[in-house]
């Protein structure tokens, strides 16, 4: 995955900066009725809305202390009323910035005439979300099926980063603009992210572009980036996160020269970047052996053996403290409060783990990475916000475990599914850090295992055992710690209408490195059944019903985060007084580069039918061009599950 998001990386290399040179807005109140006329987009006819036009126009304004102004404008058409959240505007900004020219009109269709209903002044209002940054908010009125909405708003801001534009979102769009004047003395590599290539790319220059009283006057590059026609982003399952695929420019700052000629670099090397990441986000709380060597139980620190001493270890961590929700610290970190109050962040947490391994003679080491939400860090050059997550990656007899201490339901060698995401910078901070990809050691194997006996009332009784592993163990683990036993029941059999649970009991719920056995007693109404004939669908557990795949086409990777196993075997008696007549078809298929196969097998007996099933998905990730194979896999899947067993009384 990172080398195909690589490969649609494009280096604009303009090395580029302050704003200056106004661009000029599109005029709010204008309206187009064919606009308002058109019913539907005919590249898209299922779409709710369009936007018809979006722009940005960035520039340093004279009139507010030279500082960075982004303009905004947007006009979209909505079609029906499941597009009406597109008129509630949200626009966040930082500390020390300002939202300011708020403007917006409403465009209806009455008859020959074209009514105009614009935002009242204080139907703005502005809330402070946290300490640092604040929303403006409004939306549009007199929202109709049919109307056109315009809106206007500008951002003045003191900061030099640049906000990334989305070309792409999940409207379809007919033209998107992203436009600016630049000083040289900032300079900044623009990325482009996606697989769709820009309709426009004009550059120019303009000399003498910004007076600063007492000062000399610098000359600028214009530029324009600009797309077309540029269809809905389409997401799905599988997938990481959104940005890694939907179209966008990237401003990433890589320098600031002030009129003396003094270079401040932002973006620098890795060795820089991973000593930021101490100081910045891990704040020299990163040799506290000493501290803990005291507070350690004194029966863990004397385990002779280094693996049993490590996840001894964890363990004691992981149940000692809680994560409080929060992922980054960043410079308010003290791991001897964290270990003392009992609760902290994910970097507390995990810096308390990375002391406590170093304390008991455990070589590990901090691991910065970004969570699948959160979207693929670059490794082309340092870019620090890109990072998310610290995780620990304790070395032991030449094998890695990456190892987080938040999840108490999670098993040594196990991390968050929402860690699996690429690749993460390993900080040894004696040798330098390095990338590796984020594995974890446990197989996710589901195997379902069921007997069952047709009744003298015609109903399925026996016995259902479900043995989970991996992602699978951890996933049920938490549905049980979150409800009590008759809450959970109540649950499966909601989740499973056909299935009355009679008796249940479970194994290993607490014991997170041995797979999670279940036992349910159950009473299973099969699917069709009359006075000479019963049709039983022998797939009543864990069936697929609907394929994850849907699109036409993919443009982007589907990604599981992990291979996994899925046994499925149902064996089912039959009295004397019926004969079997029609049975499940026997069927094998396989995804090409071994990326995973189902098999189907059936055998009988005098009295009794056996169903087995086997899926593998082999693979973590499947490229693009292998969409259609996986796509028609689950549909062949599918249709093997809707198969059954047909009996005939004697």
């Amino acid at each position: 995955m990172i080398k195909t998001y690589l490969t649609i990386v494009i280096l604009l290399l303009l090395q580029t900066t302050v704003f200056a040179q106004k661009h000029k807005s599109t005029t709010i109140g204008k309206i187009n009725e064919e606009e308002l006329e058109m019913q539907f987009y005919d590249k898209d006819t299922l779409a709710n809305a369009l936007v018809l036009y979006e722009h940005a126009n960035i520039y340093i304004d004279e009139e507010n202390d030279y500082k960075f102004r982004t303009d905004h404008y947007y006009r979209i058409k909505i079609f029906d009323k499941e597009a009406y959240s597109l008129a509630n505007i949200n626009i966040p900004f930082y500390d020390k910035e300002t939202v300011k020219d708020v403007k917006a009109v409403t465009y209806n269709l009455n008859g020959d005439s074209i009514d105009k209903t614009w935002l009242k002044e204080d139907a703005v209002f502005t809330t402070k979300e946290t300490e640092y940054w604040s929303q403006t908010k409004f939306t549009l009125p007199n929202l109709k099926e049919g109307c056109v909405i315009e809106y206007v708003y500008s951002v003045i801001s003191p900061y030099s980063r640049l906000d990334d534009w989305y070309f792409q979102s999940e409207t379809p769009k007919l033209n998107s603009e992203y436009n600016a004047s630049i000083l040289g003395n900032y300079k900044y590599n623009i990325r482009l992210v996606g697989t769709k290539e820009l309709d426009k790319k004009d550059f120019s220059s303009t000399e003498d572009c910004i007076h600063v009283p007492g000062m000399s006057s610098g000359s600028c590059i214009n530029y324009t980036f600009g797309m077309r026609d540029i269809p809905a982003f389409k997401e799905e399952d599988y997938m990481l996160s959104k940005k890694n695929y939907m179209s966008r420019l990237i401003l990433d700052q890589l320098s600031y020269t002030d009129v003396y000629g003094a270079v401040k670099k932002y973006t620098k090397t890795w060795e820089d970047a991973d000593k930021t990441l101490k100081r910045l986000f891990l704040d020299n709380q990163t040799s506290k052996q000493n501290f803990f060597k005291k507070n350690l139980p004194e029966e863990i620190l004397n385990v002779e053996d280094d693996l049993e001493r490590a996840k001894q270890i964890y363990k004691y961590i992981q149940n000692k403290l809680f994560w409080n929700g929060n992922y980054w610290t960043q410079g308010n970190l003290k791991v001897k409060n964290t270990f003392d109050e009992g609760t902290g962040s994910v970097d507390a947490i995990n810096l308390v783990l990375h002391n406590s391994l170093n304390a008991a003679g455990i070589k590990n080491f901090l691991v910065a990475s970004s969570t699948r939400n959160n979207g693929l860090p670059t490794k082309l050059y340092p870019i620090i916000k890109d990072f998310n997550y610290i995780t620990v990656k304790a070395v032991i007899d030449d094998k890695s475990y990456f190892l987080d201490a938040t999840d108490k339901k999670l098993a040594f060698g196990q991390i968050p599914f929402k860690c699996l995401n690429g690749e993460g910078r390993v900080l040894d901070f004696d040798n330098g850090g390095y990338w590796e990809p984020i594995k974890t050691k446990s197989s996710s194997i589901l195997s379902i295992q069921s007997e069952l006996e047709l009744n003298d009332v015609s109903e399925l009784e026996g016995e259902l055992r479900i043995t989970r592993s991996g992602y699978y163990a951890l996933d049920e683990r938490k549905e049980l710690d979150s409800m009590s036993d008759d809450e959970y029941l109540d649950d499966f059999e909601t989740k499973n209408p056909n299935l009355l649970v009679n008796e249940y009991e479970a194994k290993n719920e607490t014991e997170l490195e041995k797979p999670l056995e279940q036992k349910f007693s159950i009473t299973l109404d099969h699917s069709y059944t009359n006075s000479s004939t019963i049709r039983i669908n022998p797939f009543f557990f864990n069936k697929i019903s609907k394929n994850p795949f849907k699109l036409d086409e993919r443009t982007f990777d589907v990604d599981y985060g992990y291979p996994r196993t899925l046994y499925y075997t149902v064996k089912i008696n039959i009295p004397d007084t019926y004969s079997i007549t029609k049975l499940p078809e026997k069927k094998a298929i396989a995804l090409p580069n071994s990326g995973g196969n189902f098999m189907l097998s059936i055998s009988e007996s005098d009295n009794s039918i056996m169903v087995t099933t086997r899926l593998y998905i082999l693979k973590k990730t499947f490229s693009a061009a292998e969409y259609a194979y996986l796509k028609e896999f689950y549909n062949q899947i599918i249709k093997a599950q809707q198969s059954y067993i047909q009996l005939e009384k004697n």
